[in-house]
Parts: C-alpha cells; structure tokens; sequence
C-alpha cells in the first residue's frame, strides 16, 4: 500500500493534499454506503471544511525546530472540532479516531500515523488552542465557509442570549469561605509544603480534614450565619499570615484575598484576642454579582435573573420562508456570531461588538431581530447609523406593572407634545425645550379627575393655578415606538425573533451545552465556540450537499 504523502515543514506536518490517490480506498464501501457518507456530517466537512481548516495559524504556535514531527495538523484540528461536535470524552474521542469510518472519511485519514492519538496528544493540542484563543478563529473562518458554500443570506438576522453554567455545584457563602480555605491549603501543601506546615493544626482539621465537633462541614443552616463569621476570621488570619510569601504568587491565595474582600469587611482594625482584625459579615444586598460563587470556577459570576454562571450571546440567520418556498426552504439557518461573557454584563451592551465582528467579517444584515434588552435608544441610534434597521420592542415604561398612568396613556402630536391627557382633557399650554417637553393642564380640572392618584400630572409649584407634566424628548420617542409595536406590521416581522429560542434549545440539549464537564471562562469559550460550530455543520448536513 502506498504512504499518503507527508510535507515537513520543521517539525510541522501537513499532508500534501494536492496530490490525489492512485486508487480510491473508499470503492469497497458500495454506491448506498458511499452515498450515505457523502450526504452525512462527514460528507459535510469532507467537501466544504477539511482544506478550510486553519492550520497556518496553528503553526504559528508550534516550534521549528525543537520536538518530534508533529501530527497532520488538519487531523489534529479536526479532531477537535469533532469531539465537540459529537460531545465525547478523550478516551472516546481516541476510540473514535481510530475505529470510526465516518471519521475516517470526514478527516481523509489514510494512513495508521493519522488514525491515532493518545489522550496526551488531545490534551495537549487543546490546551493550545484554548491558550491562544485559536476556537474563536476556527469559528469564523469556517462559518464564513458554510455561509459562501450554501448561499446563505445573512441580510436576516436575529440575536438573544443564554445562560451556561459549567461543571461547578451551587455553594452557600459559608460553604464559598470553606472551600475557598480548603483549595488554597491543598494547594499550599503541593507547591509549598513548608508554608503548609506554618497552617494551624484546627484550621487543617476543619477545612482541609473536615473531621471534629468544630467541622464546618457539619454546620446546620440555623447556625450557619454565626459560623460564617467565625470562618471569616479564619480567612482573615490565612490572608495576613502569607501576605508578602511565595504563597501570595498562587491562584489559590488571590481567590482567598477576593472572596475576603467581597463577602467580608473589617470593622475594627485593631487585633483582638488572636492578633487579626474582627471582621463583619456583608448582608447580602451588598455582595457583588462578580464575586466568587465557587472556588472552583472563580470566573463564573451571578445575575439576579438567569442565576450562576454565564451568558452566551448568539447571532443567527434567518429566512421568512412560506408555504412552497422551495429555494428558501433549502437554505440553513447559520450562526455567525458567538461570543461568551460574565452574567453581569447587560445584553445591550454586547450588541455594538457582535455588529463589529459581523462588519469585520462582510456579513452585516440589513434587519437585525432582538427582544427588548438590545432594544436601547442608543442601540437604535447606533444601527441606523450604520444603516441596519433594529427590530427590537422598547422596555416597559416605568410605573405601568405598578398600575399607574405614564406617557403612553397619553395622545401626543408629531413634534411629541401632549394633545390631550388619558381623561380626554386637552392642555391649557404646551412648550418646548432641548431637555424637556411639557404640558400645563388646569389644576380646577385635574382635581376633580378620577385617574389623579395614578397620573403624573402633579400641582406646579410656583403657579397654583396649573398642573405640570415634564418628559423628556427620548421618552416621547419611545412612546411612537410603543404605538408601533402594537401594529400588525411590527407583528408581520418580529414574529420571526421567536425562531432563535429553538437555536438555543439545539444547543443546550442536542449540542449538550447544557451538561459541560469543563470550569473557566477560556475553556467555556472554546466549548461554545466549536459547538455552535458543529450545529451549523449539522444544520447544512439536514439541508444537503
């Protein structure tokens, strides 16, 4: 059997793929075995993304000259991709490498060098990849590929967002001090043994052993509160026992300074009875969201609303398809844009950098769907600045869940000023100034209204005759849009926003992102990355070659 030409570029290996076979190793399979390949995942990322791959800037990180020869970098990209794509463990994903003939056909694999890794080797290759941030890189060039292979129309958009949590349990604060203290004393004890020693025999015993009456492991939720400032304490004399040492160099110690620093504070600098400050309790209204909610993944952060974790923004295409629609209906839904951040990032925020990424990339859309929180007055400016038209609800105008009167109840002109007041009462005066609008109604009248404990006319202070309404030429424009989110119109488009919701479903439980068995913000990245990714490969394989 002839060798599968090899290109060495120092201790890079690439496989000449230019060079076709003499004999094609794929004739025994039979046309229905071959035509299954063909129209499956393999097929997929055999004709459209195999010489796509990005291994120019995989080389880059690799080194000329020192070590073996490495794998065939297209192999080795590949595997990464699809172990994602297929949510696998190492030892699966070496098993599959080897014994799987889909993978074989997807990654060309010819040869017995290329049909083997060991779990080192993956691992090793994905801490690079992670390390420089290369999955991000991988999903943009090889999405751009799907996108030109399937004429896909990226002039529709829409964008929302999704909670992920990664494989971390939930923890109380008095649990957070204690695993906190237990990482860093396990830590200490491997990296420095004799500073380990310095550590007081019953802090070991009830953090790190968890053995004993005093066993903070043990603790009932009824006493749970007092423990939490005795653990503190603790935390407090850890920190000054090895500030200024080579303990203060270990991750271990900077979440032991941080979970300090955010759950506690110092009330009294002097020493009490064992030389440290006392130290008090933070009620919980005064803990940031970004705090540490489990030593284990110190990246993680909270949200009131989603809970622990984080926060994955996702753009996707989207086709208006009816009834028939042969040409629309053979067209994927592309995810284009992917991007990971902390809970406590707001949605809108996060809009301006998903349109940078897309502009960077020439697939800007013409219409871009999003719910309410992308929905900002200075997100609307800033898209019809660049020319995309925003179709986004406005937020809830404040005091309506409240069951009070705001400016939608009113009838406003073109120019936004007041017409006439939810009671069919026309103003005595109108005026206008660059911060505010506003009306004057007669205070005789508005007393006798019955909607005056809910309106936000109130009694001038200066003229007794009149009652005042002031707003703002921002709140006058939302209420225009409010009026038109209630048109049949608005309703024809922005009832396709809906249709993201799937996509996040898809990837939560078909692509498993979520049950991660991954911790950290680079490694969360990487994972979402390269899953999205593989949807957008299954999604093309549904469509067809």
């Amino acid at each position: 059997m002839l060798e599968p030409a090899h290109l060495y570029l120092g201790m890079y290996t690439l496989r000449d793929r230019r060079t076709g076979e003499l004999f094609d190793r794929w004739s025994d399979l039979g046309d229905k075995r071959r035509r299954l390949l063909e129209r499956s995942w393999a097929g997929v990322f055999r004709n459209h993304l195999l010489d796509e791959l990005p291994v120019g800037d995989l080389c880059r990180h690799l080194d000329e000259r020192l070590g073996r020869p490495s794998k065939d970098l297209h192999v080795v990209i590949g595997v990464l991709l699809l172990q994602q794509l297929h949510d696998l463990s190492d030892a699966a994903t070496v098993e599959a490498l080897a014994f799987n003939m889909a993978w074989h056909y997807a990654l060309d694999v010819r040869g017995e060098a290329d049909s083997y890794f060991c779990e080192k080797t993956l691992r090793n290759y994905r801490r690079l990849f992670i390390e420089q941030g290369l999955d991000g890189l991988l999903f943009r060039h090889l999405t751009d590929r799907l996108v030109r292979a399937f004429a896909v129309d990226t002039s529709r958009q829409r964008m929302d967002s999704t909670a992920l949590r990664s494989a971390m349990r939930a923890l109380t604060r008095l649990g957070i001090v204690v695993e906190t203290i237990s990482k860093f004393a396990r830590q200490l004890e491997r990296l420095h043994p004799d500073l380990y020693g310095q550590i007081g025999d019953e802090v070991i015993r009830r953090y790190v052993v968890r053995e004993g009456d005093g066993c903070f492991a043990n603790t009932a939720p009824s006493v749970s509160r007092r423990r939490l400032g005795e653990a503190g304490q603790d935390l407090l004399a850890l920190a000054m026992q090895f500030r200024g040492t080579p303990a203060a160099r270990l991750a271990g110690f900077a979440i032991v300074e941080r979970v300090l620093r955010d759950q506690f504070e110092i009330v009294d600098d002097d020493c009490g009875d064992q030389g440290v400050p006392v130290v008090a309790v933070r009620k919980p209204m005064d803990v940031p969201c970004d705090t540490v909610g489990n030593p284990a993944d110190p990246d993680a952060s909270y949200n009131a609303h989603k809970g622990q974790g984080y926060v994955a923004q996702i753009v996707e295409t989207y086709c208006e398809d009816g009834e028939g629609d042969e040409e629309v209906a053979a067209t994927p839904d592309i995810i284009t844009h992917v991007a990971v951040h902390k809970m406590t990032v707001h949605d809108g925020h996060r809009l301006s950098d998903a349109l940078d990424d897309l502009n960077n990339r020439s697939l800007v859309p013409a219409v871009m769907l999003a719910d309410s929180h992308y929905g900002s007055g200075d997100n609307m400016a800033m898209t019809r600045e660049q020319g995309i038209d925003l179709v986004a609800p406005a937020r809830p105008a404040k005091g309506a869940s409240s069951g009070r009167l705001t400016l939608e109840d009113f009838v406003l002109d073109e120019k936004g000023l007041v017409r006439r007041c939810p009671n069919n009462v026309e103003p005595a005066s109108t005026s206008t100034a660059k911060a505010k609008l506003q009306a004057r109604f007669d205070l005789s009248i508005c007393r006798k209204c019955p909607h005056t404990q809910r309106c936000p006319v109130h009694a001038a202070k200066r003229d007794g005759h009149f009652a005042r309404f002031q707003y703002t030429p921002t709140r006058a424009a939302n209420q225009k849009r409010r009026l038109y989110e209630q048109s049949d119109a608005f309703r024809d488009i922005y009832r396709w926003r809906a249709g993201i919701e799937a996509s996040m479903s898809r990837l939560k439980y078909q692509m498993n992102l979520a049950h991660l068995r991954i911790r950290g913000m680079p490694a969360m990245r990487y994972v979402v990355n390269l899953r999205a990714l593989g949807l957008n490969i299954r999604r093309c394989t549904a469509i067809g070659p």
